[in-house]
C-alpha cells in the first residue's frame, strides 16, 4: 500500500491530489498538507474588491477533502527531505512513497517590509477589510496600484484590479474626484502576453482615464507624506497604495535540496519531475524557463502541472500512462462591464511565446464564472 504526500492546498496541490486519488488503488493513501484550511480561486479577491461578490461566497474548507477519500493535515511545513519522501511539520513528521510539492510562493521580504499605514498587499486576502475601509473613507485623492517587482503572481491581476476599482468608483459617483494610477517596472503592461496584448490593455486603461506608468521601480514609501518614490528620482503622491510585491520562494523551499540557484524548484518543464526520485514540483514554487522569460505563475498552469505530475507519479509507482506538458495555456483578462478577454497560446514556443488575445465578451465572463464553480464543485463541494 502506497502513501503519497501532496504539499500545498492550492491549484496545483488540489489538482494533483484528486488525480492521484483517481489513479491510485483504493487502499493507497493521499495526504494533502497545507498551512491554510481554506481554498478559493485567486480572482475572487478582485470581485470582493470591486463589490461584486464577497470572497467568502467562493471559499471552501479543505476538510471536505475527506469526502473524496483524501487526507488533510493543516500544518506548516518546516522541512523537506526529498530523498526520504519525508516532511517535518508543526503537526509532526510525515513520510510517504512519493511526493508532489505545490507550496506556492510568498512575497519578496524587501517589498513586504515597505507596506503598512495605507499601503496594502493587493494579493493578500486578509488585507481586504482594510482596503475596503480605506476606500470607503476616500472622497478625493489618488489610488495607486503598483507592481513592485518581478516575477509576480497572476500577471493580469493588477490591471484587472485597476479596471474593476475604477469601475466601482465611477458607479459610486466618486471617480471625478479620485485619480487612479497603475505602475509597473516592466516596459509593457503584460510582457508575457506580448506587445499586441500589452498595447490593447494599455489602451483600455488610458481610455478610462487611468494613468499608466511603465518602467517605474519602487524604491521607498514615505507613509507619513503619502509619497511613493521610484527610481530616477520620480515620485507619486497617493492616498491609498495597493501594492503587488514580487514573488519569492517559500523559505522551506529555498532551504531544501530541491531548490535551484535562485531558491525556486526548477523541475523538468514537460514532466515536472525533480532530481529526486518520485518527487515532482508544480505551481508557483517552481521556476519554469521559457524562450524569453518564464511560465506565468498562475492557477491555470499550476492545475495542468498538478494533473500531469500526479499521473507521472502514479506511473512511477505502478506503471501505466505518462504525460507531458505542451506549453499551451490561457489567462483570463477581466474588463469592466462583466466582460472577459483571454490570452491563449503556446507559452513554450520559440523564439518567443506564441499567444494571442481573444476580444472580450460577456460569454467569456460567464465561462470564467463557470471555471471557478467547476473547480469548487469538483474538488470541495
Amino acid at each position: 500500500m502506497a502513501h503519497v504526500l501532496v504539499l500545498g492546498g492550492g491549484f496545483g496541490g488540489l489538482a494533483a491530489a484528486h488525480e492521484l486519488r483517481r489513479r491510485l488503488p483504493r487502499g493507497d493513501e493521499v495526504t494533502v498538507v497545507a498551512m491554510s484550511d481554506k481554498f478559493f480561486v485567486g480572482f475572487a479577491k478582485l470581485w470582493d474588491l470591486a463589490g461584486l461578490r464577497p470572497l467568502l461566497d467562493g471559499t471552501r474548507p479543505l476538510e471536505r477533502l475527506a469526502n473524496r477519500g483524501i487526507n488533510f493535515v493543516q500544518a506548516e511545513i518546516t522541512g523537506i527531505d526529498p530523498a526520504g519522501h519525508t516532511v517535518e511539520t508543526t503537526a509532526g513528521t510525515l513520510t510517504g512513497d512519493g511526493m508532489i510539492v505545490a507550496l506556492g510562493a510568498t512575497y519578496r521580504p524587501a517589498n513586504s517590509a515597505l507596506l503598512g499605514d495605507g499601503a496594502f498587499n493587493l494579493y493578500h486576502a486578509a488585507a481586504l477589510p482594510g482596503i475596503h475601509a480605506a476606500l470607503e473613507e476616500m472622497t478625493e485623492g489618488r489610488v495607486l496600484i503598483s507592481i513592485m517587482g518581478a516575477p509576480y503572481l497572476c500577471p493580469p491581476a493588477p490591471f484587472e484590479a485597476t479596471l474593476l476599482l475604477e469601475e466601482r468608483l465611477r458607479k459610486e459617483g466618486r471617480r471625478d474626484r479620485i485619480d487612479v494610477t497603475v505602475s509597473t517596472p516592466a516596459p509593457l503592461t503584460l510582457p508575457v502576453a506580448g506587445p499586441d496584448a500589452s498595447r490593447y490593455l494599455a489602451d483600455q486603461l488610458v481610455e478610462r482615464g487611468i494613468t499608466v506608468l511603465t518602467e517605474h521601480h519602487v524604491e521607498s514609501i514615505d507613509h507619513a507624506a503619502g509619497v511613493v518614490r521610484f527610481d530616477r528620482g520620480r515620485t507619486v503622491e497617493c492616498d491609498l497604495l495597493l501594492a503587488v510585491p514580487a514573488a519569492a520562494p517559500p523559505p522551506v523551499i529555498a532551504a531544501s535540496r530541491l531548490a535551484g540557484a535562485d531558491g525556486w524548484i526548477e523541475p523538468n518543464k514537460r514532466t515536472f519531475a525533480t532530481s529526486a526520485a518520485r518527487v515532482y514540483a508544480v505551481g508557483d514554487c517552481t521556476l519554469i524557463r521559457t524562450a524569453t522569460a518564464q511560465l506565468p505563475k498562475a492557477g491555470v498552469f499550476a492545475e495542468a502541472a498538478g494533473r500531469i505530475a500526479a499521473t507521472n507519479l502514479a506511473a512511477d509507482l505502478y506503471g501505466g500512462v505518462r504525460l507531458t506538458f505542451d506549453g499551451y495555456g490561457f489567462c483570463f483578462l477581466e474588463l469592466p462591464g462583466q466582460q472577459v478577454a483571454t490570452v491563449t497560446g503556446d507559452f513554450y514556443a520559440k523564439p518567443r511565446p506564441d499567444v494571442r488575445l481573444t476580444p472580450p465578451d460577456t460569454a467569456s465572463f460567464a465561462a470564467k464564472q463557470q471555471w471557478e464553480q467547476d473547480r469548487l464543485t469538483d474538488w470541495l463541494d
